[in-house]
């Protein structure tokens, strides 16, 4: 987990700071190509010229792109070549142009594009995984080195509390099956009861292939426990009421059938 979130708060992070400036940045100069093709015809005779006094069209946000982003910047100079412009063959152009820089040649201005909106959204992405990360990392450090064990005299909580089994008064089990959490009812060195719980899904784990510790740590201190045990229990007029239902439907399909006949 705490590599999942660092890696995927370090991901967002990378497409806030570089990554949808950068396709924003491509998409600029890819309208510029585009902008080219659309002037040719009515620009060859002087199209060095024409073309030369071009800006790269970048929207008036520059937070959109790269903060060394030249906002002033003309038009890239293979544009400014007449024959390779033959035709307004921009396509062509812009091919060469970003096979040369390992741009993506395939653009969707439209698409691609990346609003505020979107780069903003990165940054709060990056920010509750680093978050979540924090928060991981603070658990594992936390039970990082602490563990349950029982000896034959005790029971030994990952805070370092002894609790001997003859100490023990109630042991709460409701919540073991479906969460591995117990609490232990006991008296303490000066008479005064506390309580402990057992957290067999951070302290020990379930894991058959290694012999199920937390169950068999918990087994154990049941064998050495004699005080009393609250665990799920259905109570009889629970039963009682479960049964009416079935034979209420048992006295009216006789009912059905005494009707028939």
């Amino acid at each position: 987990m705490l590599v999942m979130f660092g890696g995927f708060g370090s991901y967002f992070l990378y497409d806030w700071k570089f990554g949808y400036p950068k396709k924003n940045f491509i998409i600029a100069h890819y309208k510029a190509f585009s902008a080219a093709g659309d002037a040719w015809a009515g620009n060859r005779g002087n199209w060095e010229e024409f073309a030369k006094q071009q800006q790269i069209p970048f929207e008036e946000d520059h937070s959109l792109y790269p903060p060394d982003t030249d906002f002033e910047a003309k038009w890239p100079e293979i544009l400014f070549d007449k024959e390779g412009m033959e035709g307004g063959d921009d396509e062509g152009l812009w091919k060469t142009f970003s096979g040369e820089k390992g741009w993506s040649q395939q653009v969707d201005p439209q698409e691609d594009f990346m609003s505020k909106y979107k780069i903003d959204q990165q940054l709060y992405a990056s920010g509750v995984c680093f978050l979540l990360t924090g928060l991981t990392l603070f658990f594992f450090v936390r039970t990082k080195g602490r563990s349950m064990k029982v000896d034959d005299e005790a029971f030994y909580s990952p805070d370092g509390a002894k609790v001997p089994f003859d100490k023990m008064t109630q042991i709460d089990k409701r919540k073991w099956e479906t969460k591995g959490l117990a609490t232990i009812t006991y008296s303490d060195e000066n008479g005064i009861s506390s309580k402990v719980k057992v957290d067999g899904m951070v302290y020990g784990q379930f894991k058959e292939e290694n012999g199920a510790p937390a169950e068999a740590l918990f087994q154990y201190i049941l064998v050495n426990f004699e005080g009393e045990l609250v665990e799920l229990v259905v109570d009889e007029d629970e039963e009682e009421e479960a049964d009416i239902p079935s034979e209420a439907s048992d006295e009216e399909g006789h009912s059905k059938e005494d009707s028939s006949n």
